[in-house]
């Protein structure tokens, strides 16, 4: 019997996801408690709702299948659906989250990941602090995790060994920066064996081990995705397939890198999107795609 691959990359034909529309929880965002929330201002409800239909129009016209998630009007942040669980190659991985603000929404997740008959490899406990946005997996065998604000050393063990008994042989922790959140801001793969980052943030011992396991790495200047919060995620991208992908307008010197290394980017607006931390990756909550 041939066994399902769920996601054994970033790269692989994108086939289906799981994402939220905002709604009226956008109202909960007021100019006295933003910052309660995570955000980093308050934002313009319709627009922020606009810019995810936009991707998801994106989605569509590439044949990717939407899943929607519901039970989220109390939870502003749960419109960043790669939080609260990552897909492995078994199954998903349900995510425990640091700030209080945030513990409910992998419960709604888990509920609709259950209804869509996708299993579950791995639910984090009360002390193991992890979140979707911390991990990525590059292939059958290698993953990467950061440690920091929003995944502790239970969590990063957990996942470790979650993905050990899949079969993984390679996972490393690298840090995440103070002034990141997740290390899906600032790493991203763009094909079987490429990823780009920033030779500011990424460690330099890592970049050693992925080059052995016969990686690329294209690296970008800290100052072209720093500043504001829009360029600082700029990498927050998806990968549809490899060498295409979509990523955020006005992230010009993403944008060049990638298309000096003959990536197609598509672009969208993500001018309300980002004000809550995240970015496209972040709103897209990936399902399946074709095995690499």
């Amino acid at each position: 019997m041939c066994m399902v691959i769920y996601i054994n990359s970033e790269v692989g034909r994108l086939r289906e996801v799981l994402m939220h529309v905002p709604g009226k929880e956008l109202d909960l965002i007021t100019e006295d408690n933003y910052r309660t929330y995570l955000f980093s201002s308050t934002v313009d409800k319709e627009k922020f709702k606009e810019e995810v239909l936009d991707l998801m129009e994106v989605y569509k016209n590439e044949g990717i299948k939407i899943s929607l998630i519901k039970g989220l009007e109390d939870k502003p942040n749960g419109v960043y659906a790669r939080d609260p669980f990552i897909m492995t190659p078994q199954g998903f991985i349900l995510s425990s989250f640091r700030h209080d603000i945030r513990k409910g929404e992998e419960v709604e997740y888990e509920k609709a990941l259950s209804e869509l008959n996708y299993p579950i490899l791995k639910k984090m406990g009360n002390d193991e602090i992890f979140e979707g946005g911390n991990a990525i997996i590059l292939n059958s065998e290698t993953a990467l995790i950061g440690i920091g604000e929003r995944t502790n050393r239970n969590g990063i063990n957990a996942f470790t060994e979650a993905l050990t008994s899949s079969g993984f042989k390679n996972i490393f922790a690298i840090q995440t920066p103070l002034n990141r959140i997740h290390i899906d801001e600032y790493v991203s793969q763009i094909n079987e064996d490429t990823i780009i980052t920033v030779k500011d943030l990424f460690p330099f011992e890592v970049a050693e081990r992925l080059k052995d396991l016969g990686f690329n790495i294209i690296t970008l200047d800290y100052k072209d995705v720093s500043g504001d919060m829009k360029r600082r995620l700029c990498l927050n991208f998806v990968t549809i397939e490899p060498n295409k992908v979509v990523v955020g307008e006005g992230c010009d010197a993403v944008k060049k890198v990638l298309e000096e290394n003959a990536v197609d980017a598509i672009t969208v607006e993500i001018d309300e999107m980002v004000k809550g931390g995240g970015g496209i990756h972040c709103v897209t909550g990936q399902l399946v795609r074709d095995p690499i």
